[in-house]
């Protein structure tokens, strides 16, 4: 970053989990954060160890419905930046308090309070990250200050590799690029139909998992509320045929009521090949399809993710019926494997796959107190920040909104190997929705959504 775009006013973070635990280094060495700016407040003590030997202030106070807005009160003032990287804390509390007191603000995940994802709304969708996205993007004003919603890998960063992606596809198929494209009309030109936000995650500390315990490699709460609470979502494409059983409409983005857990989806990745992973649902998936629809024309967007081992045991679990009491992060230090997450767009004559594969070995020789997933995810909050900085007057943005170029140099020294792969991997000649879906039975595959129930002998329960 140029000395002109250093921020040198106030940064509250909220929350040091995994991922605040690994930005902090970066946020000291990469933007020229001065310790004496920084405070953390958290509901725990996970972080306080990492905070002191930086001298960063780290305060145990959980923000709620009740208190949040005087607690903030106590750390920012105009020019400030909320940094929120907690779970269970309303993202949109936090931003309409921000806005008239002209406070930066930025997530990685639109959240809702505690008990959000649980409670019984009158209207269904409400507690689906369409509705969350909604409600956030309803807050946007010319000329407030930067808030800038959902920006991690994905969200985040995958909306960036899209474009991307969209342009080496391009390139492959001789389609003439705008300086400016029309993203949805390319998309529509170089005839992609299904686009996958797939993931797989092999990292593994090689402790024994707890008979209800959540392990995962980046927030245990998170994946629970996402693959167990809420019902995928999937943007739904314009050469769809036949609407799942029970699923309901908001806009493009078809949500289903089994939770991501309950079905499964076969996508493809450049190390592995196919492979089999959840329907999840994510912010991203409706950014995107928004991004992407003509009104005529639309991809079918899926993230399908197969996380790390502990987190499919961990689901086995719910699945046999067993209630998850604790949540646990695998330690960044501990772990093996690799991360690899990127776009598939699948098209008429095959499939280009363009991300990021990252080792777990690697992203600790490149930051410490980071896993790979980590810090695939601390990559997208500093590109956004350093984007952020010098363009503080822009209301509320998501990923789809940014400079990608900007962001991107920013963000890729810290994702690994980033690659383009070309592959003719496909499922059938019509590319439908029902045809990634992994069946469980005959009677599911004449449903039309198929609800592929975990194996817990097959993953070690």
């Amino acid at each position: 970053m140029s000395n002109a775009s250093r921020f040198s006013k106030r940064i509250l973070m909220v929350g040091c989990g995994s991922v605040g635990q690994g930005l902090l280094p970066l946020l000291l060495q990469t933007l020229s954060i001065q310790a004496t700016q920084l405070t953390i407040l958290t509901a725990d003590e996970r972080g306080r160890d990492v905070a002191a030997q930086r001298g960063v202030r780290f305060i145990i106070e959980a923000l709620t419905a009740q208190n949040y807005a005087a607690v903030l009160s106590q750390h920012l003032t105009a020019g400030d930046l909320l940094l929120n990287l907690s779970v269970d804390v309303s993202s949109q509390a936090l931003i309409s308090w921000c806005r008239p007191r002209d406070v930066l603000y930025l997530d990685t995940c639109v959240e809702p309070w505690v008990g959000g994802y649980l409670s019984s709304h009158s209207v269904p969708l409400q507690n689906s990250n369409t509705w969350l996205r909604q409600q956030v993007l309803a807050l946007h004003h010319p000329d407030a200050p930067t808030a800038v919603i959902a920006h991690g890998m994905n969200p985040g960063l995958i909306s960036h590799l899209l474009k991307e992606a969209l342009v080496a596809l391009a390139q492959r198929k001789h389609v003439a690029i705008d300086l400016k494209p029309d993203w949805a009309a390319l998309a529509q030109t170089l005839g992609v139909k299904a686009i996958h936000l797939s993931e797989h995650d092999t990292q593994d500390d090689g402790q024994i998992l707890s008979r209800g315990e959540f392990a995962n490699t980046w927030s245990a709460q998170g994946l629970y509320s996402e693959a167990w609470l809420q019902g995928a979502e999937v943007g739904w494409g314009s050469h769809e045929v036949e609407t799942p059983l029970g699923a309901l409409y908001s806009g493009s983005v078809l949500h289903l009521p089994q939770s991501g857990a309950n079905i499964r989806m076969r996508t493809w990745l450049p190390t592995w090949g196919e492979q089999q992973g959840y329907l999840i649902t994510h912010h991203e998936v409706a950014s995107i399809t928004e991004m992407l629809s003509t009104g005529s024309y639309c991809p079918t967007v899926c993230y399908v993710y197969s996380p790390c081992p502990k987190a499919q045991q961990s689901l086995a679990y719910l699945g046999a019926g067993i209630a998850a009491h604790t949540f646990r992060v695998l330690d960044c230090n501990k772990v093996q494997g690799i991360d690899e997450m990127g776009v598939l767009l699948i098209h008429d004559t095959g499939a280009l796959w363009h991300g990021s594969t990252l080792r777990s070995d690697e992203a600790q020789r490149l930051a410490p107190h980071n896993s790979a997933t980590s810090l695939q995810v601390v990559a997208g909050i500093v590109g956004a920040l350093a984007w952020m900085f010098e363009h503080p007057r822009c209301g509320v943005v998501e990923a789809e909104d940014m400079d990608s170029a900007q962001i991107l140099n920013v963000a890729r020294p810290w994702l690994g190997d980033v690659k383009t792969v070309d592959t003719d991997w496909s499922v059938g000649r019509s590319l439908l929705f029902q045809e990634f879906l992994v069946t469980a039975d005959a009677k599911n595959s004449e449903c039309g959504l198929y609800s592929a129930a975990i194996n817990a002998e097959e993953i070690g329960v």
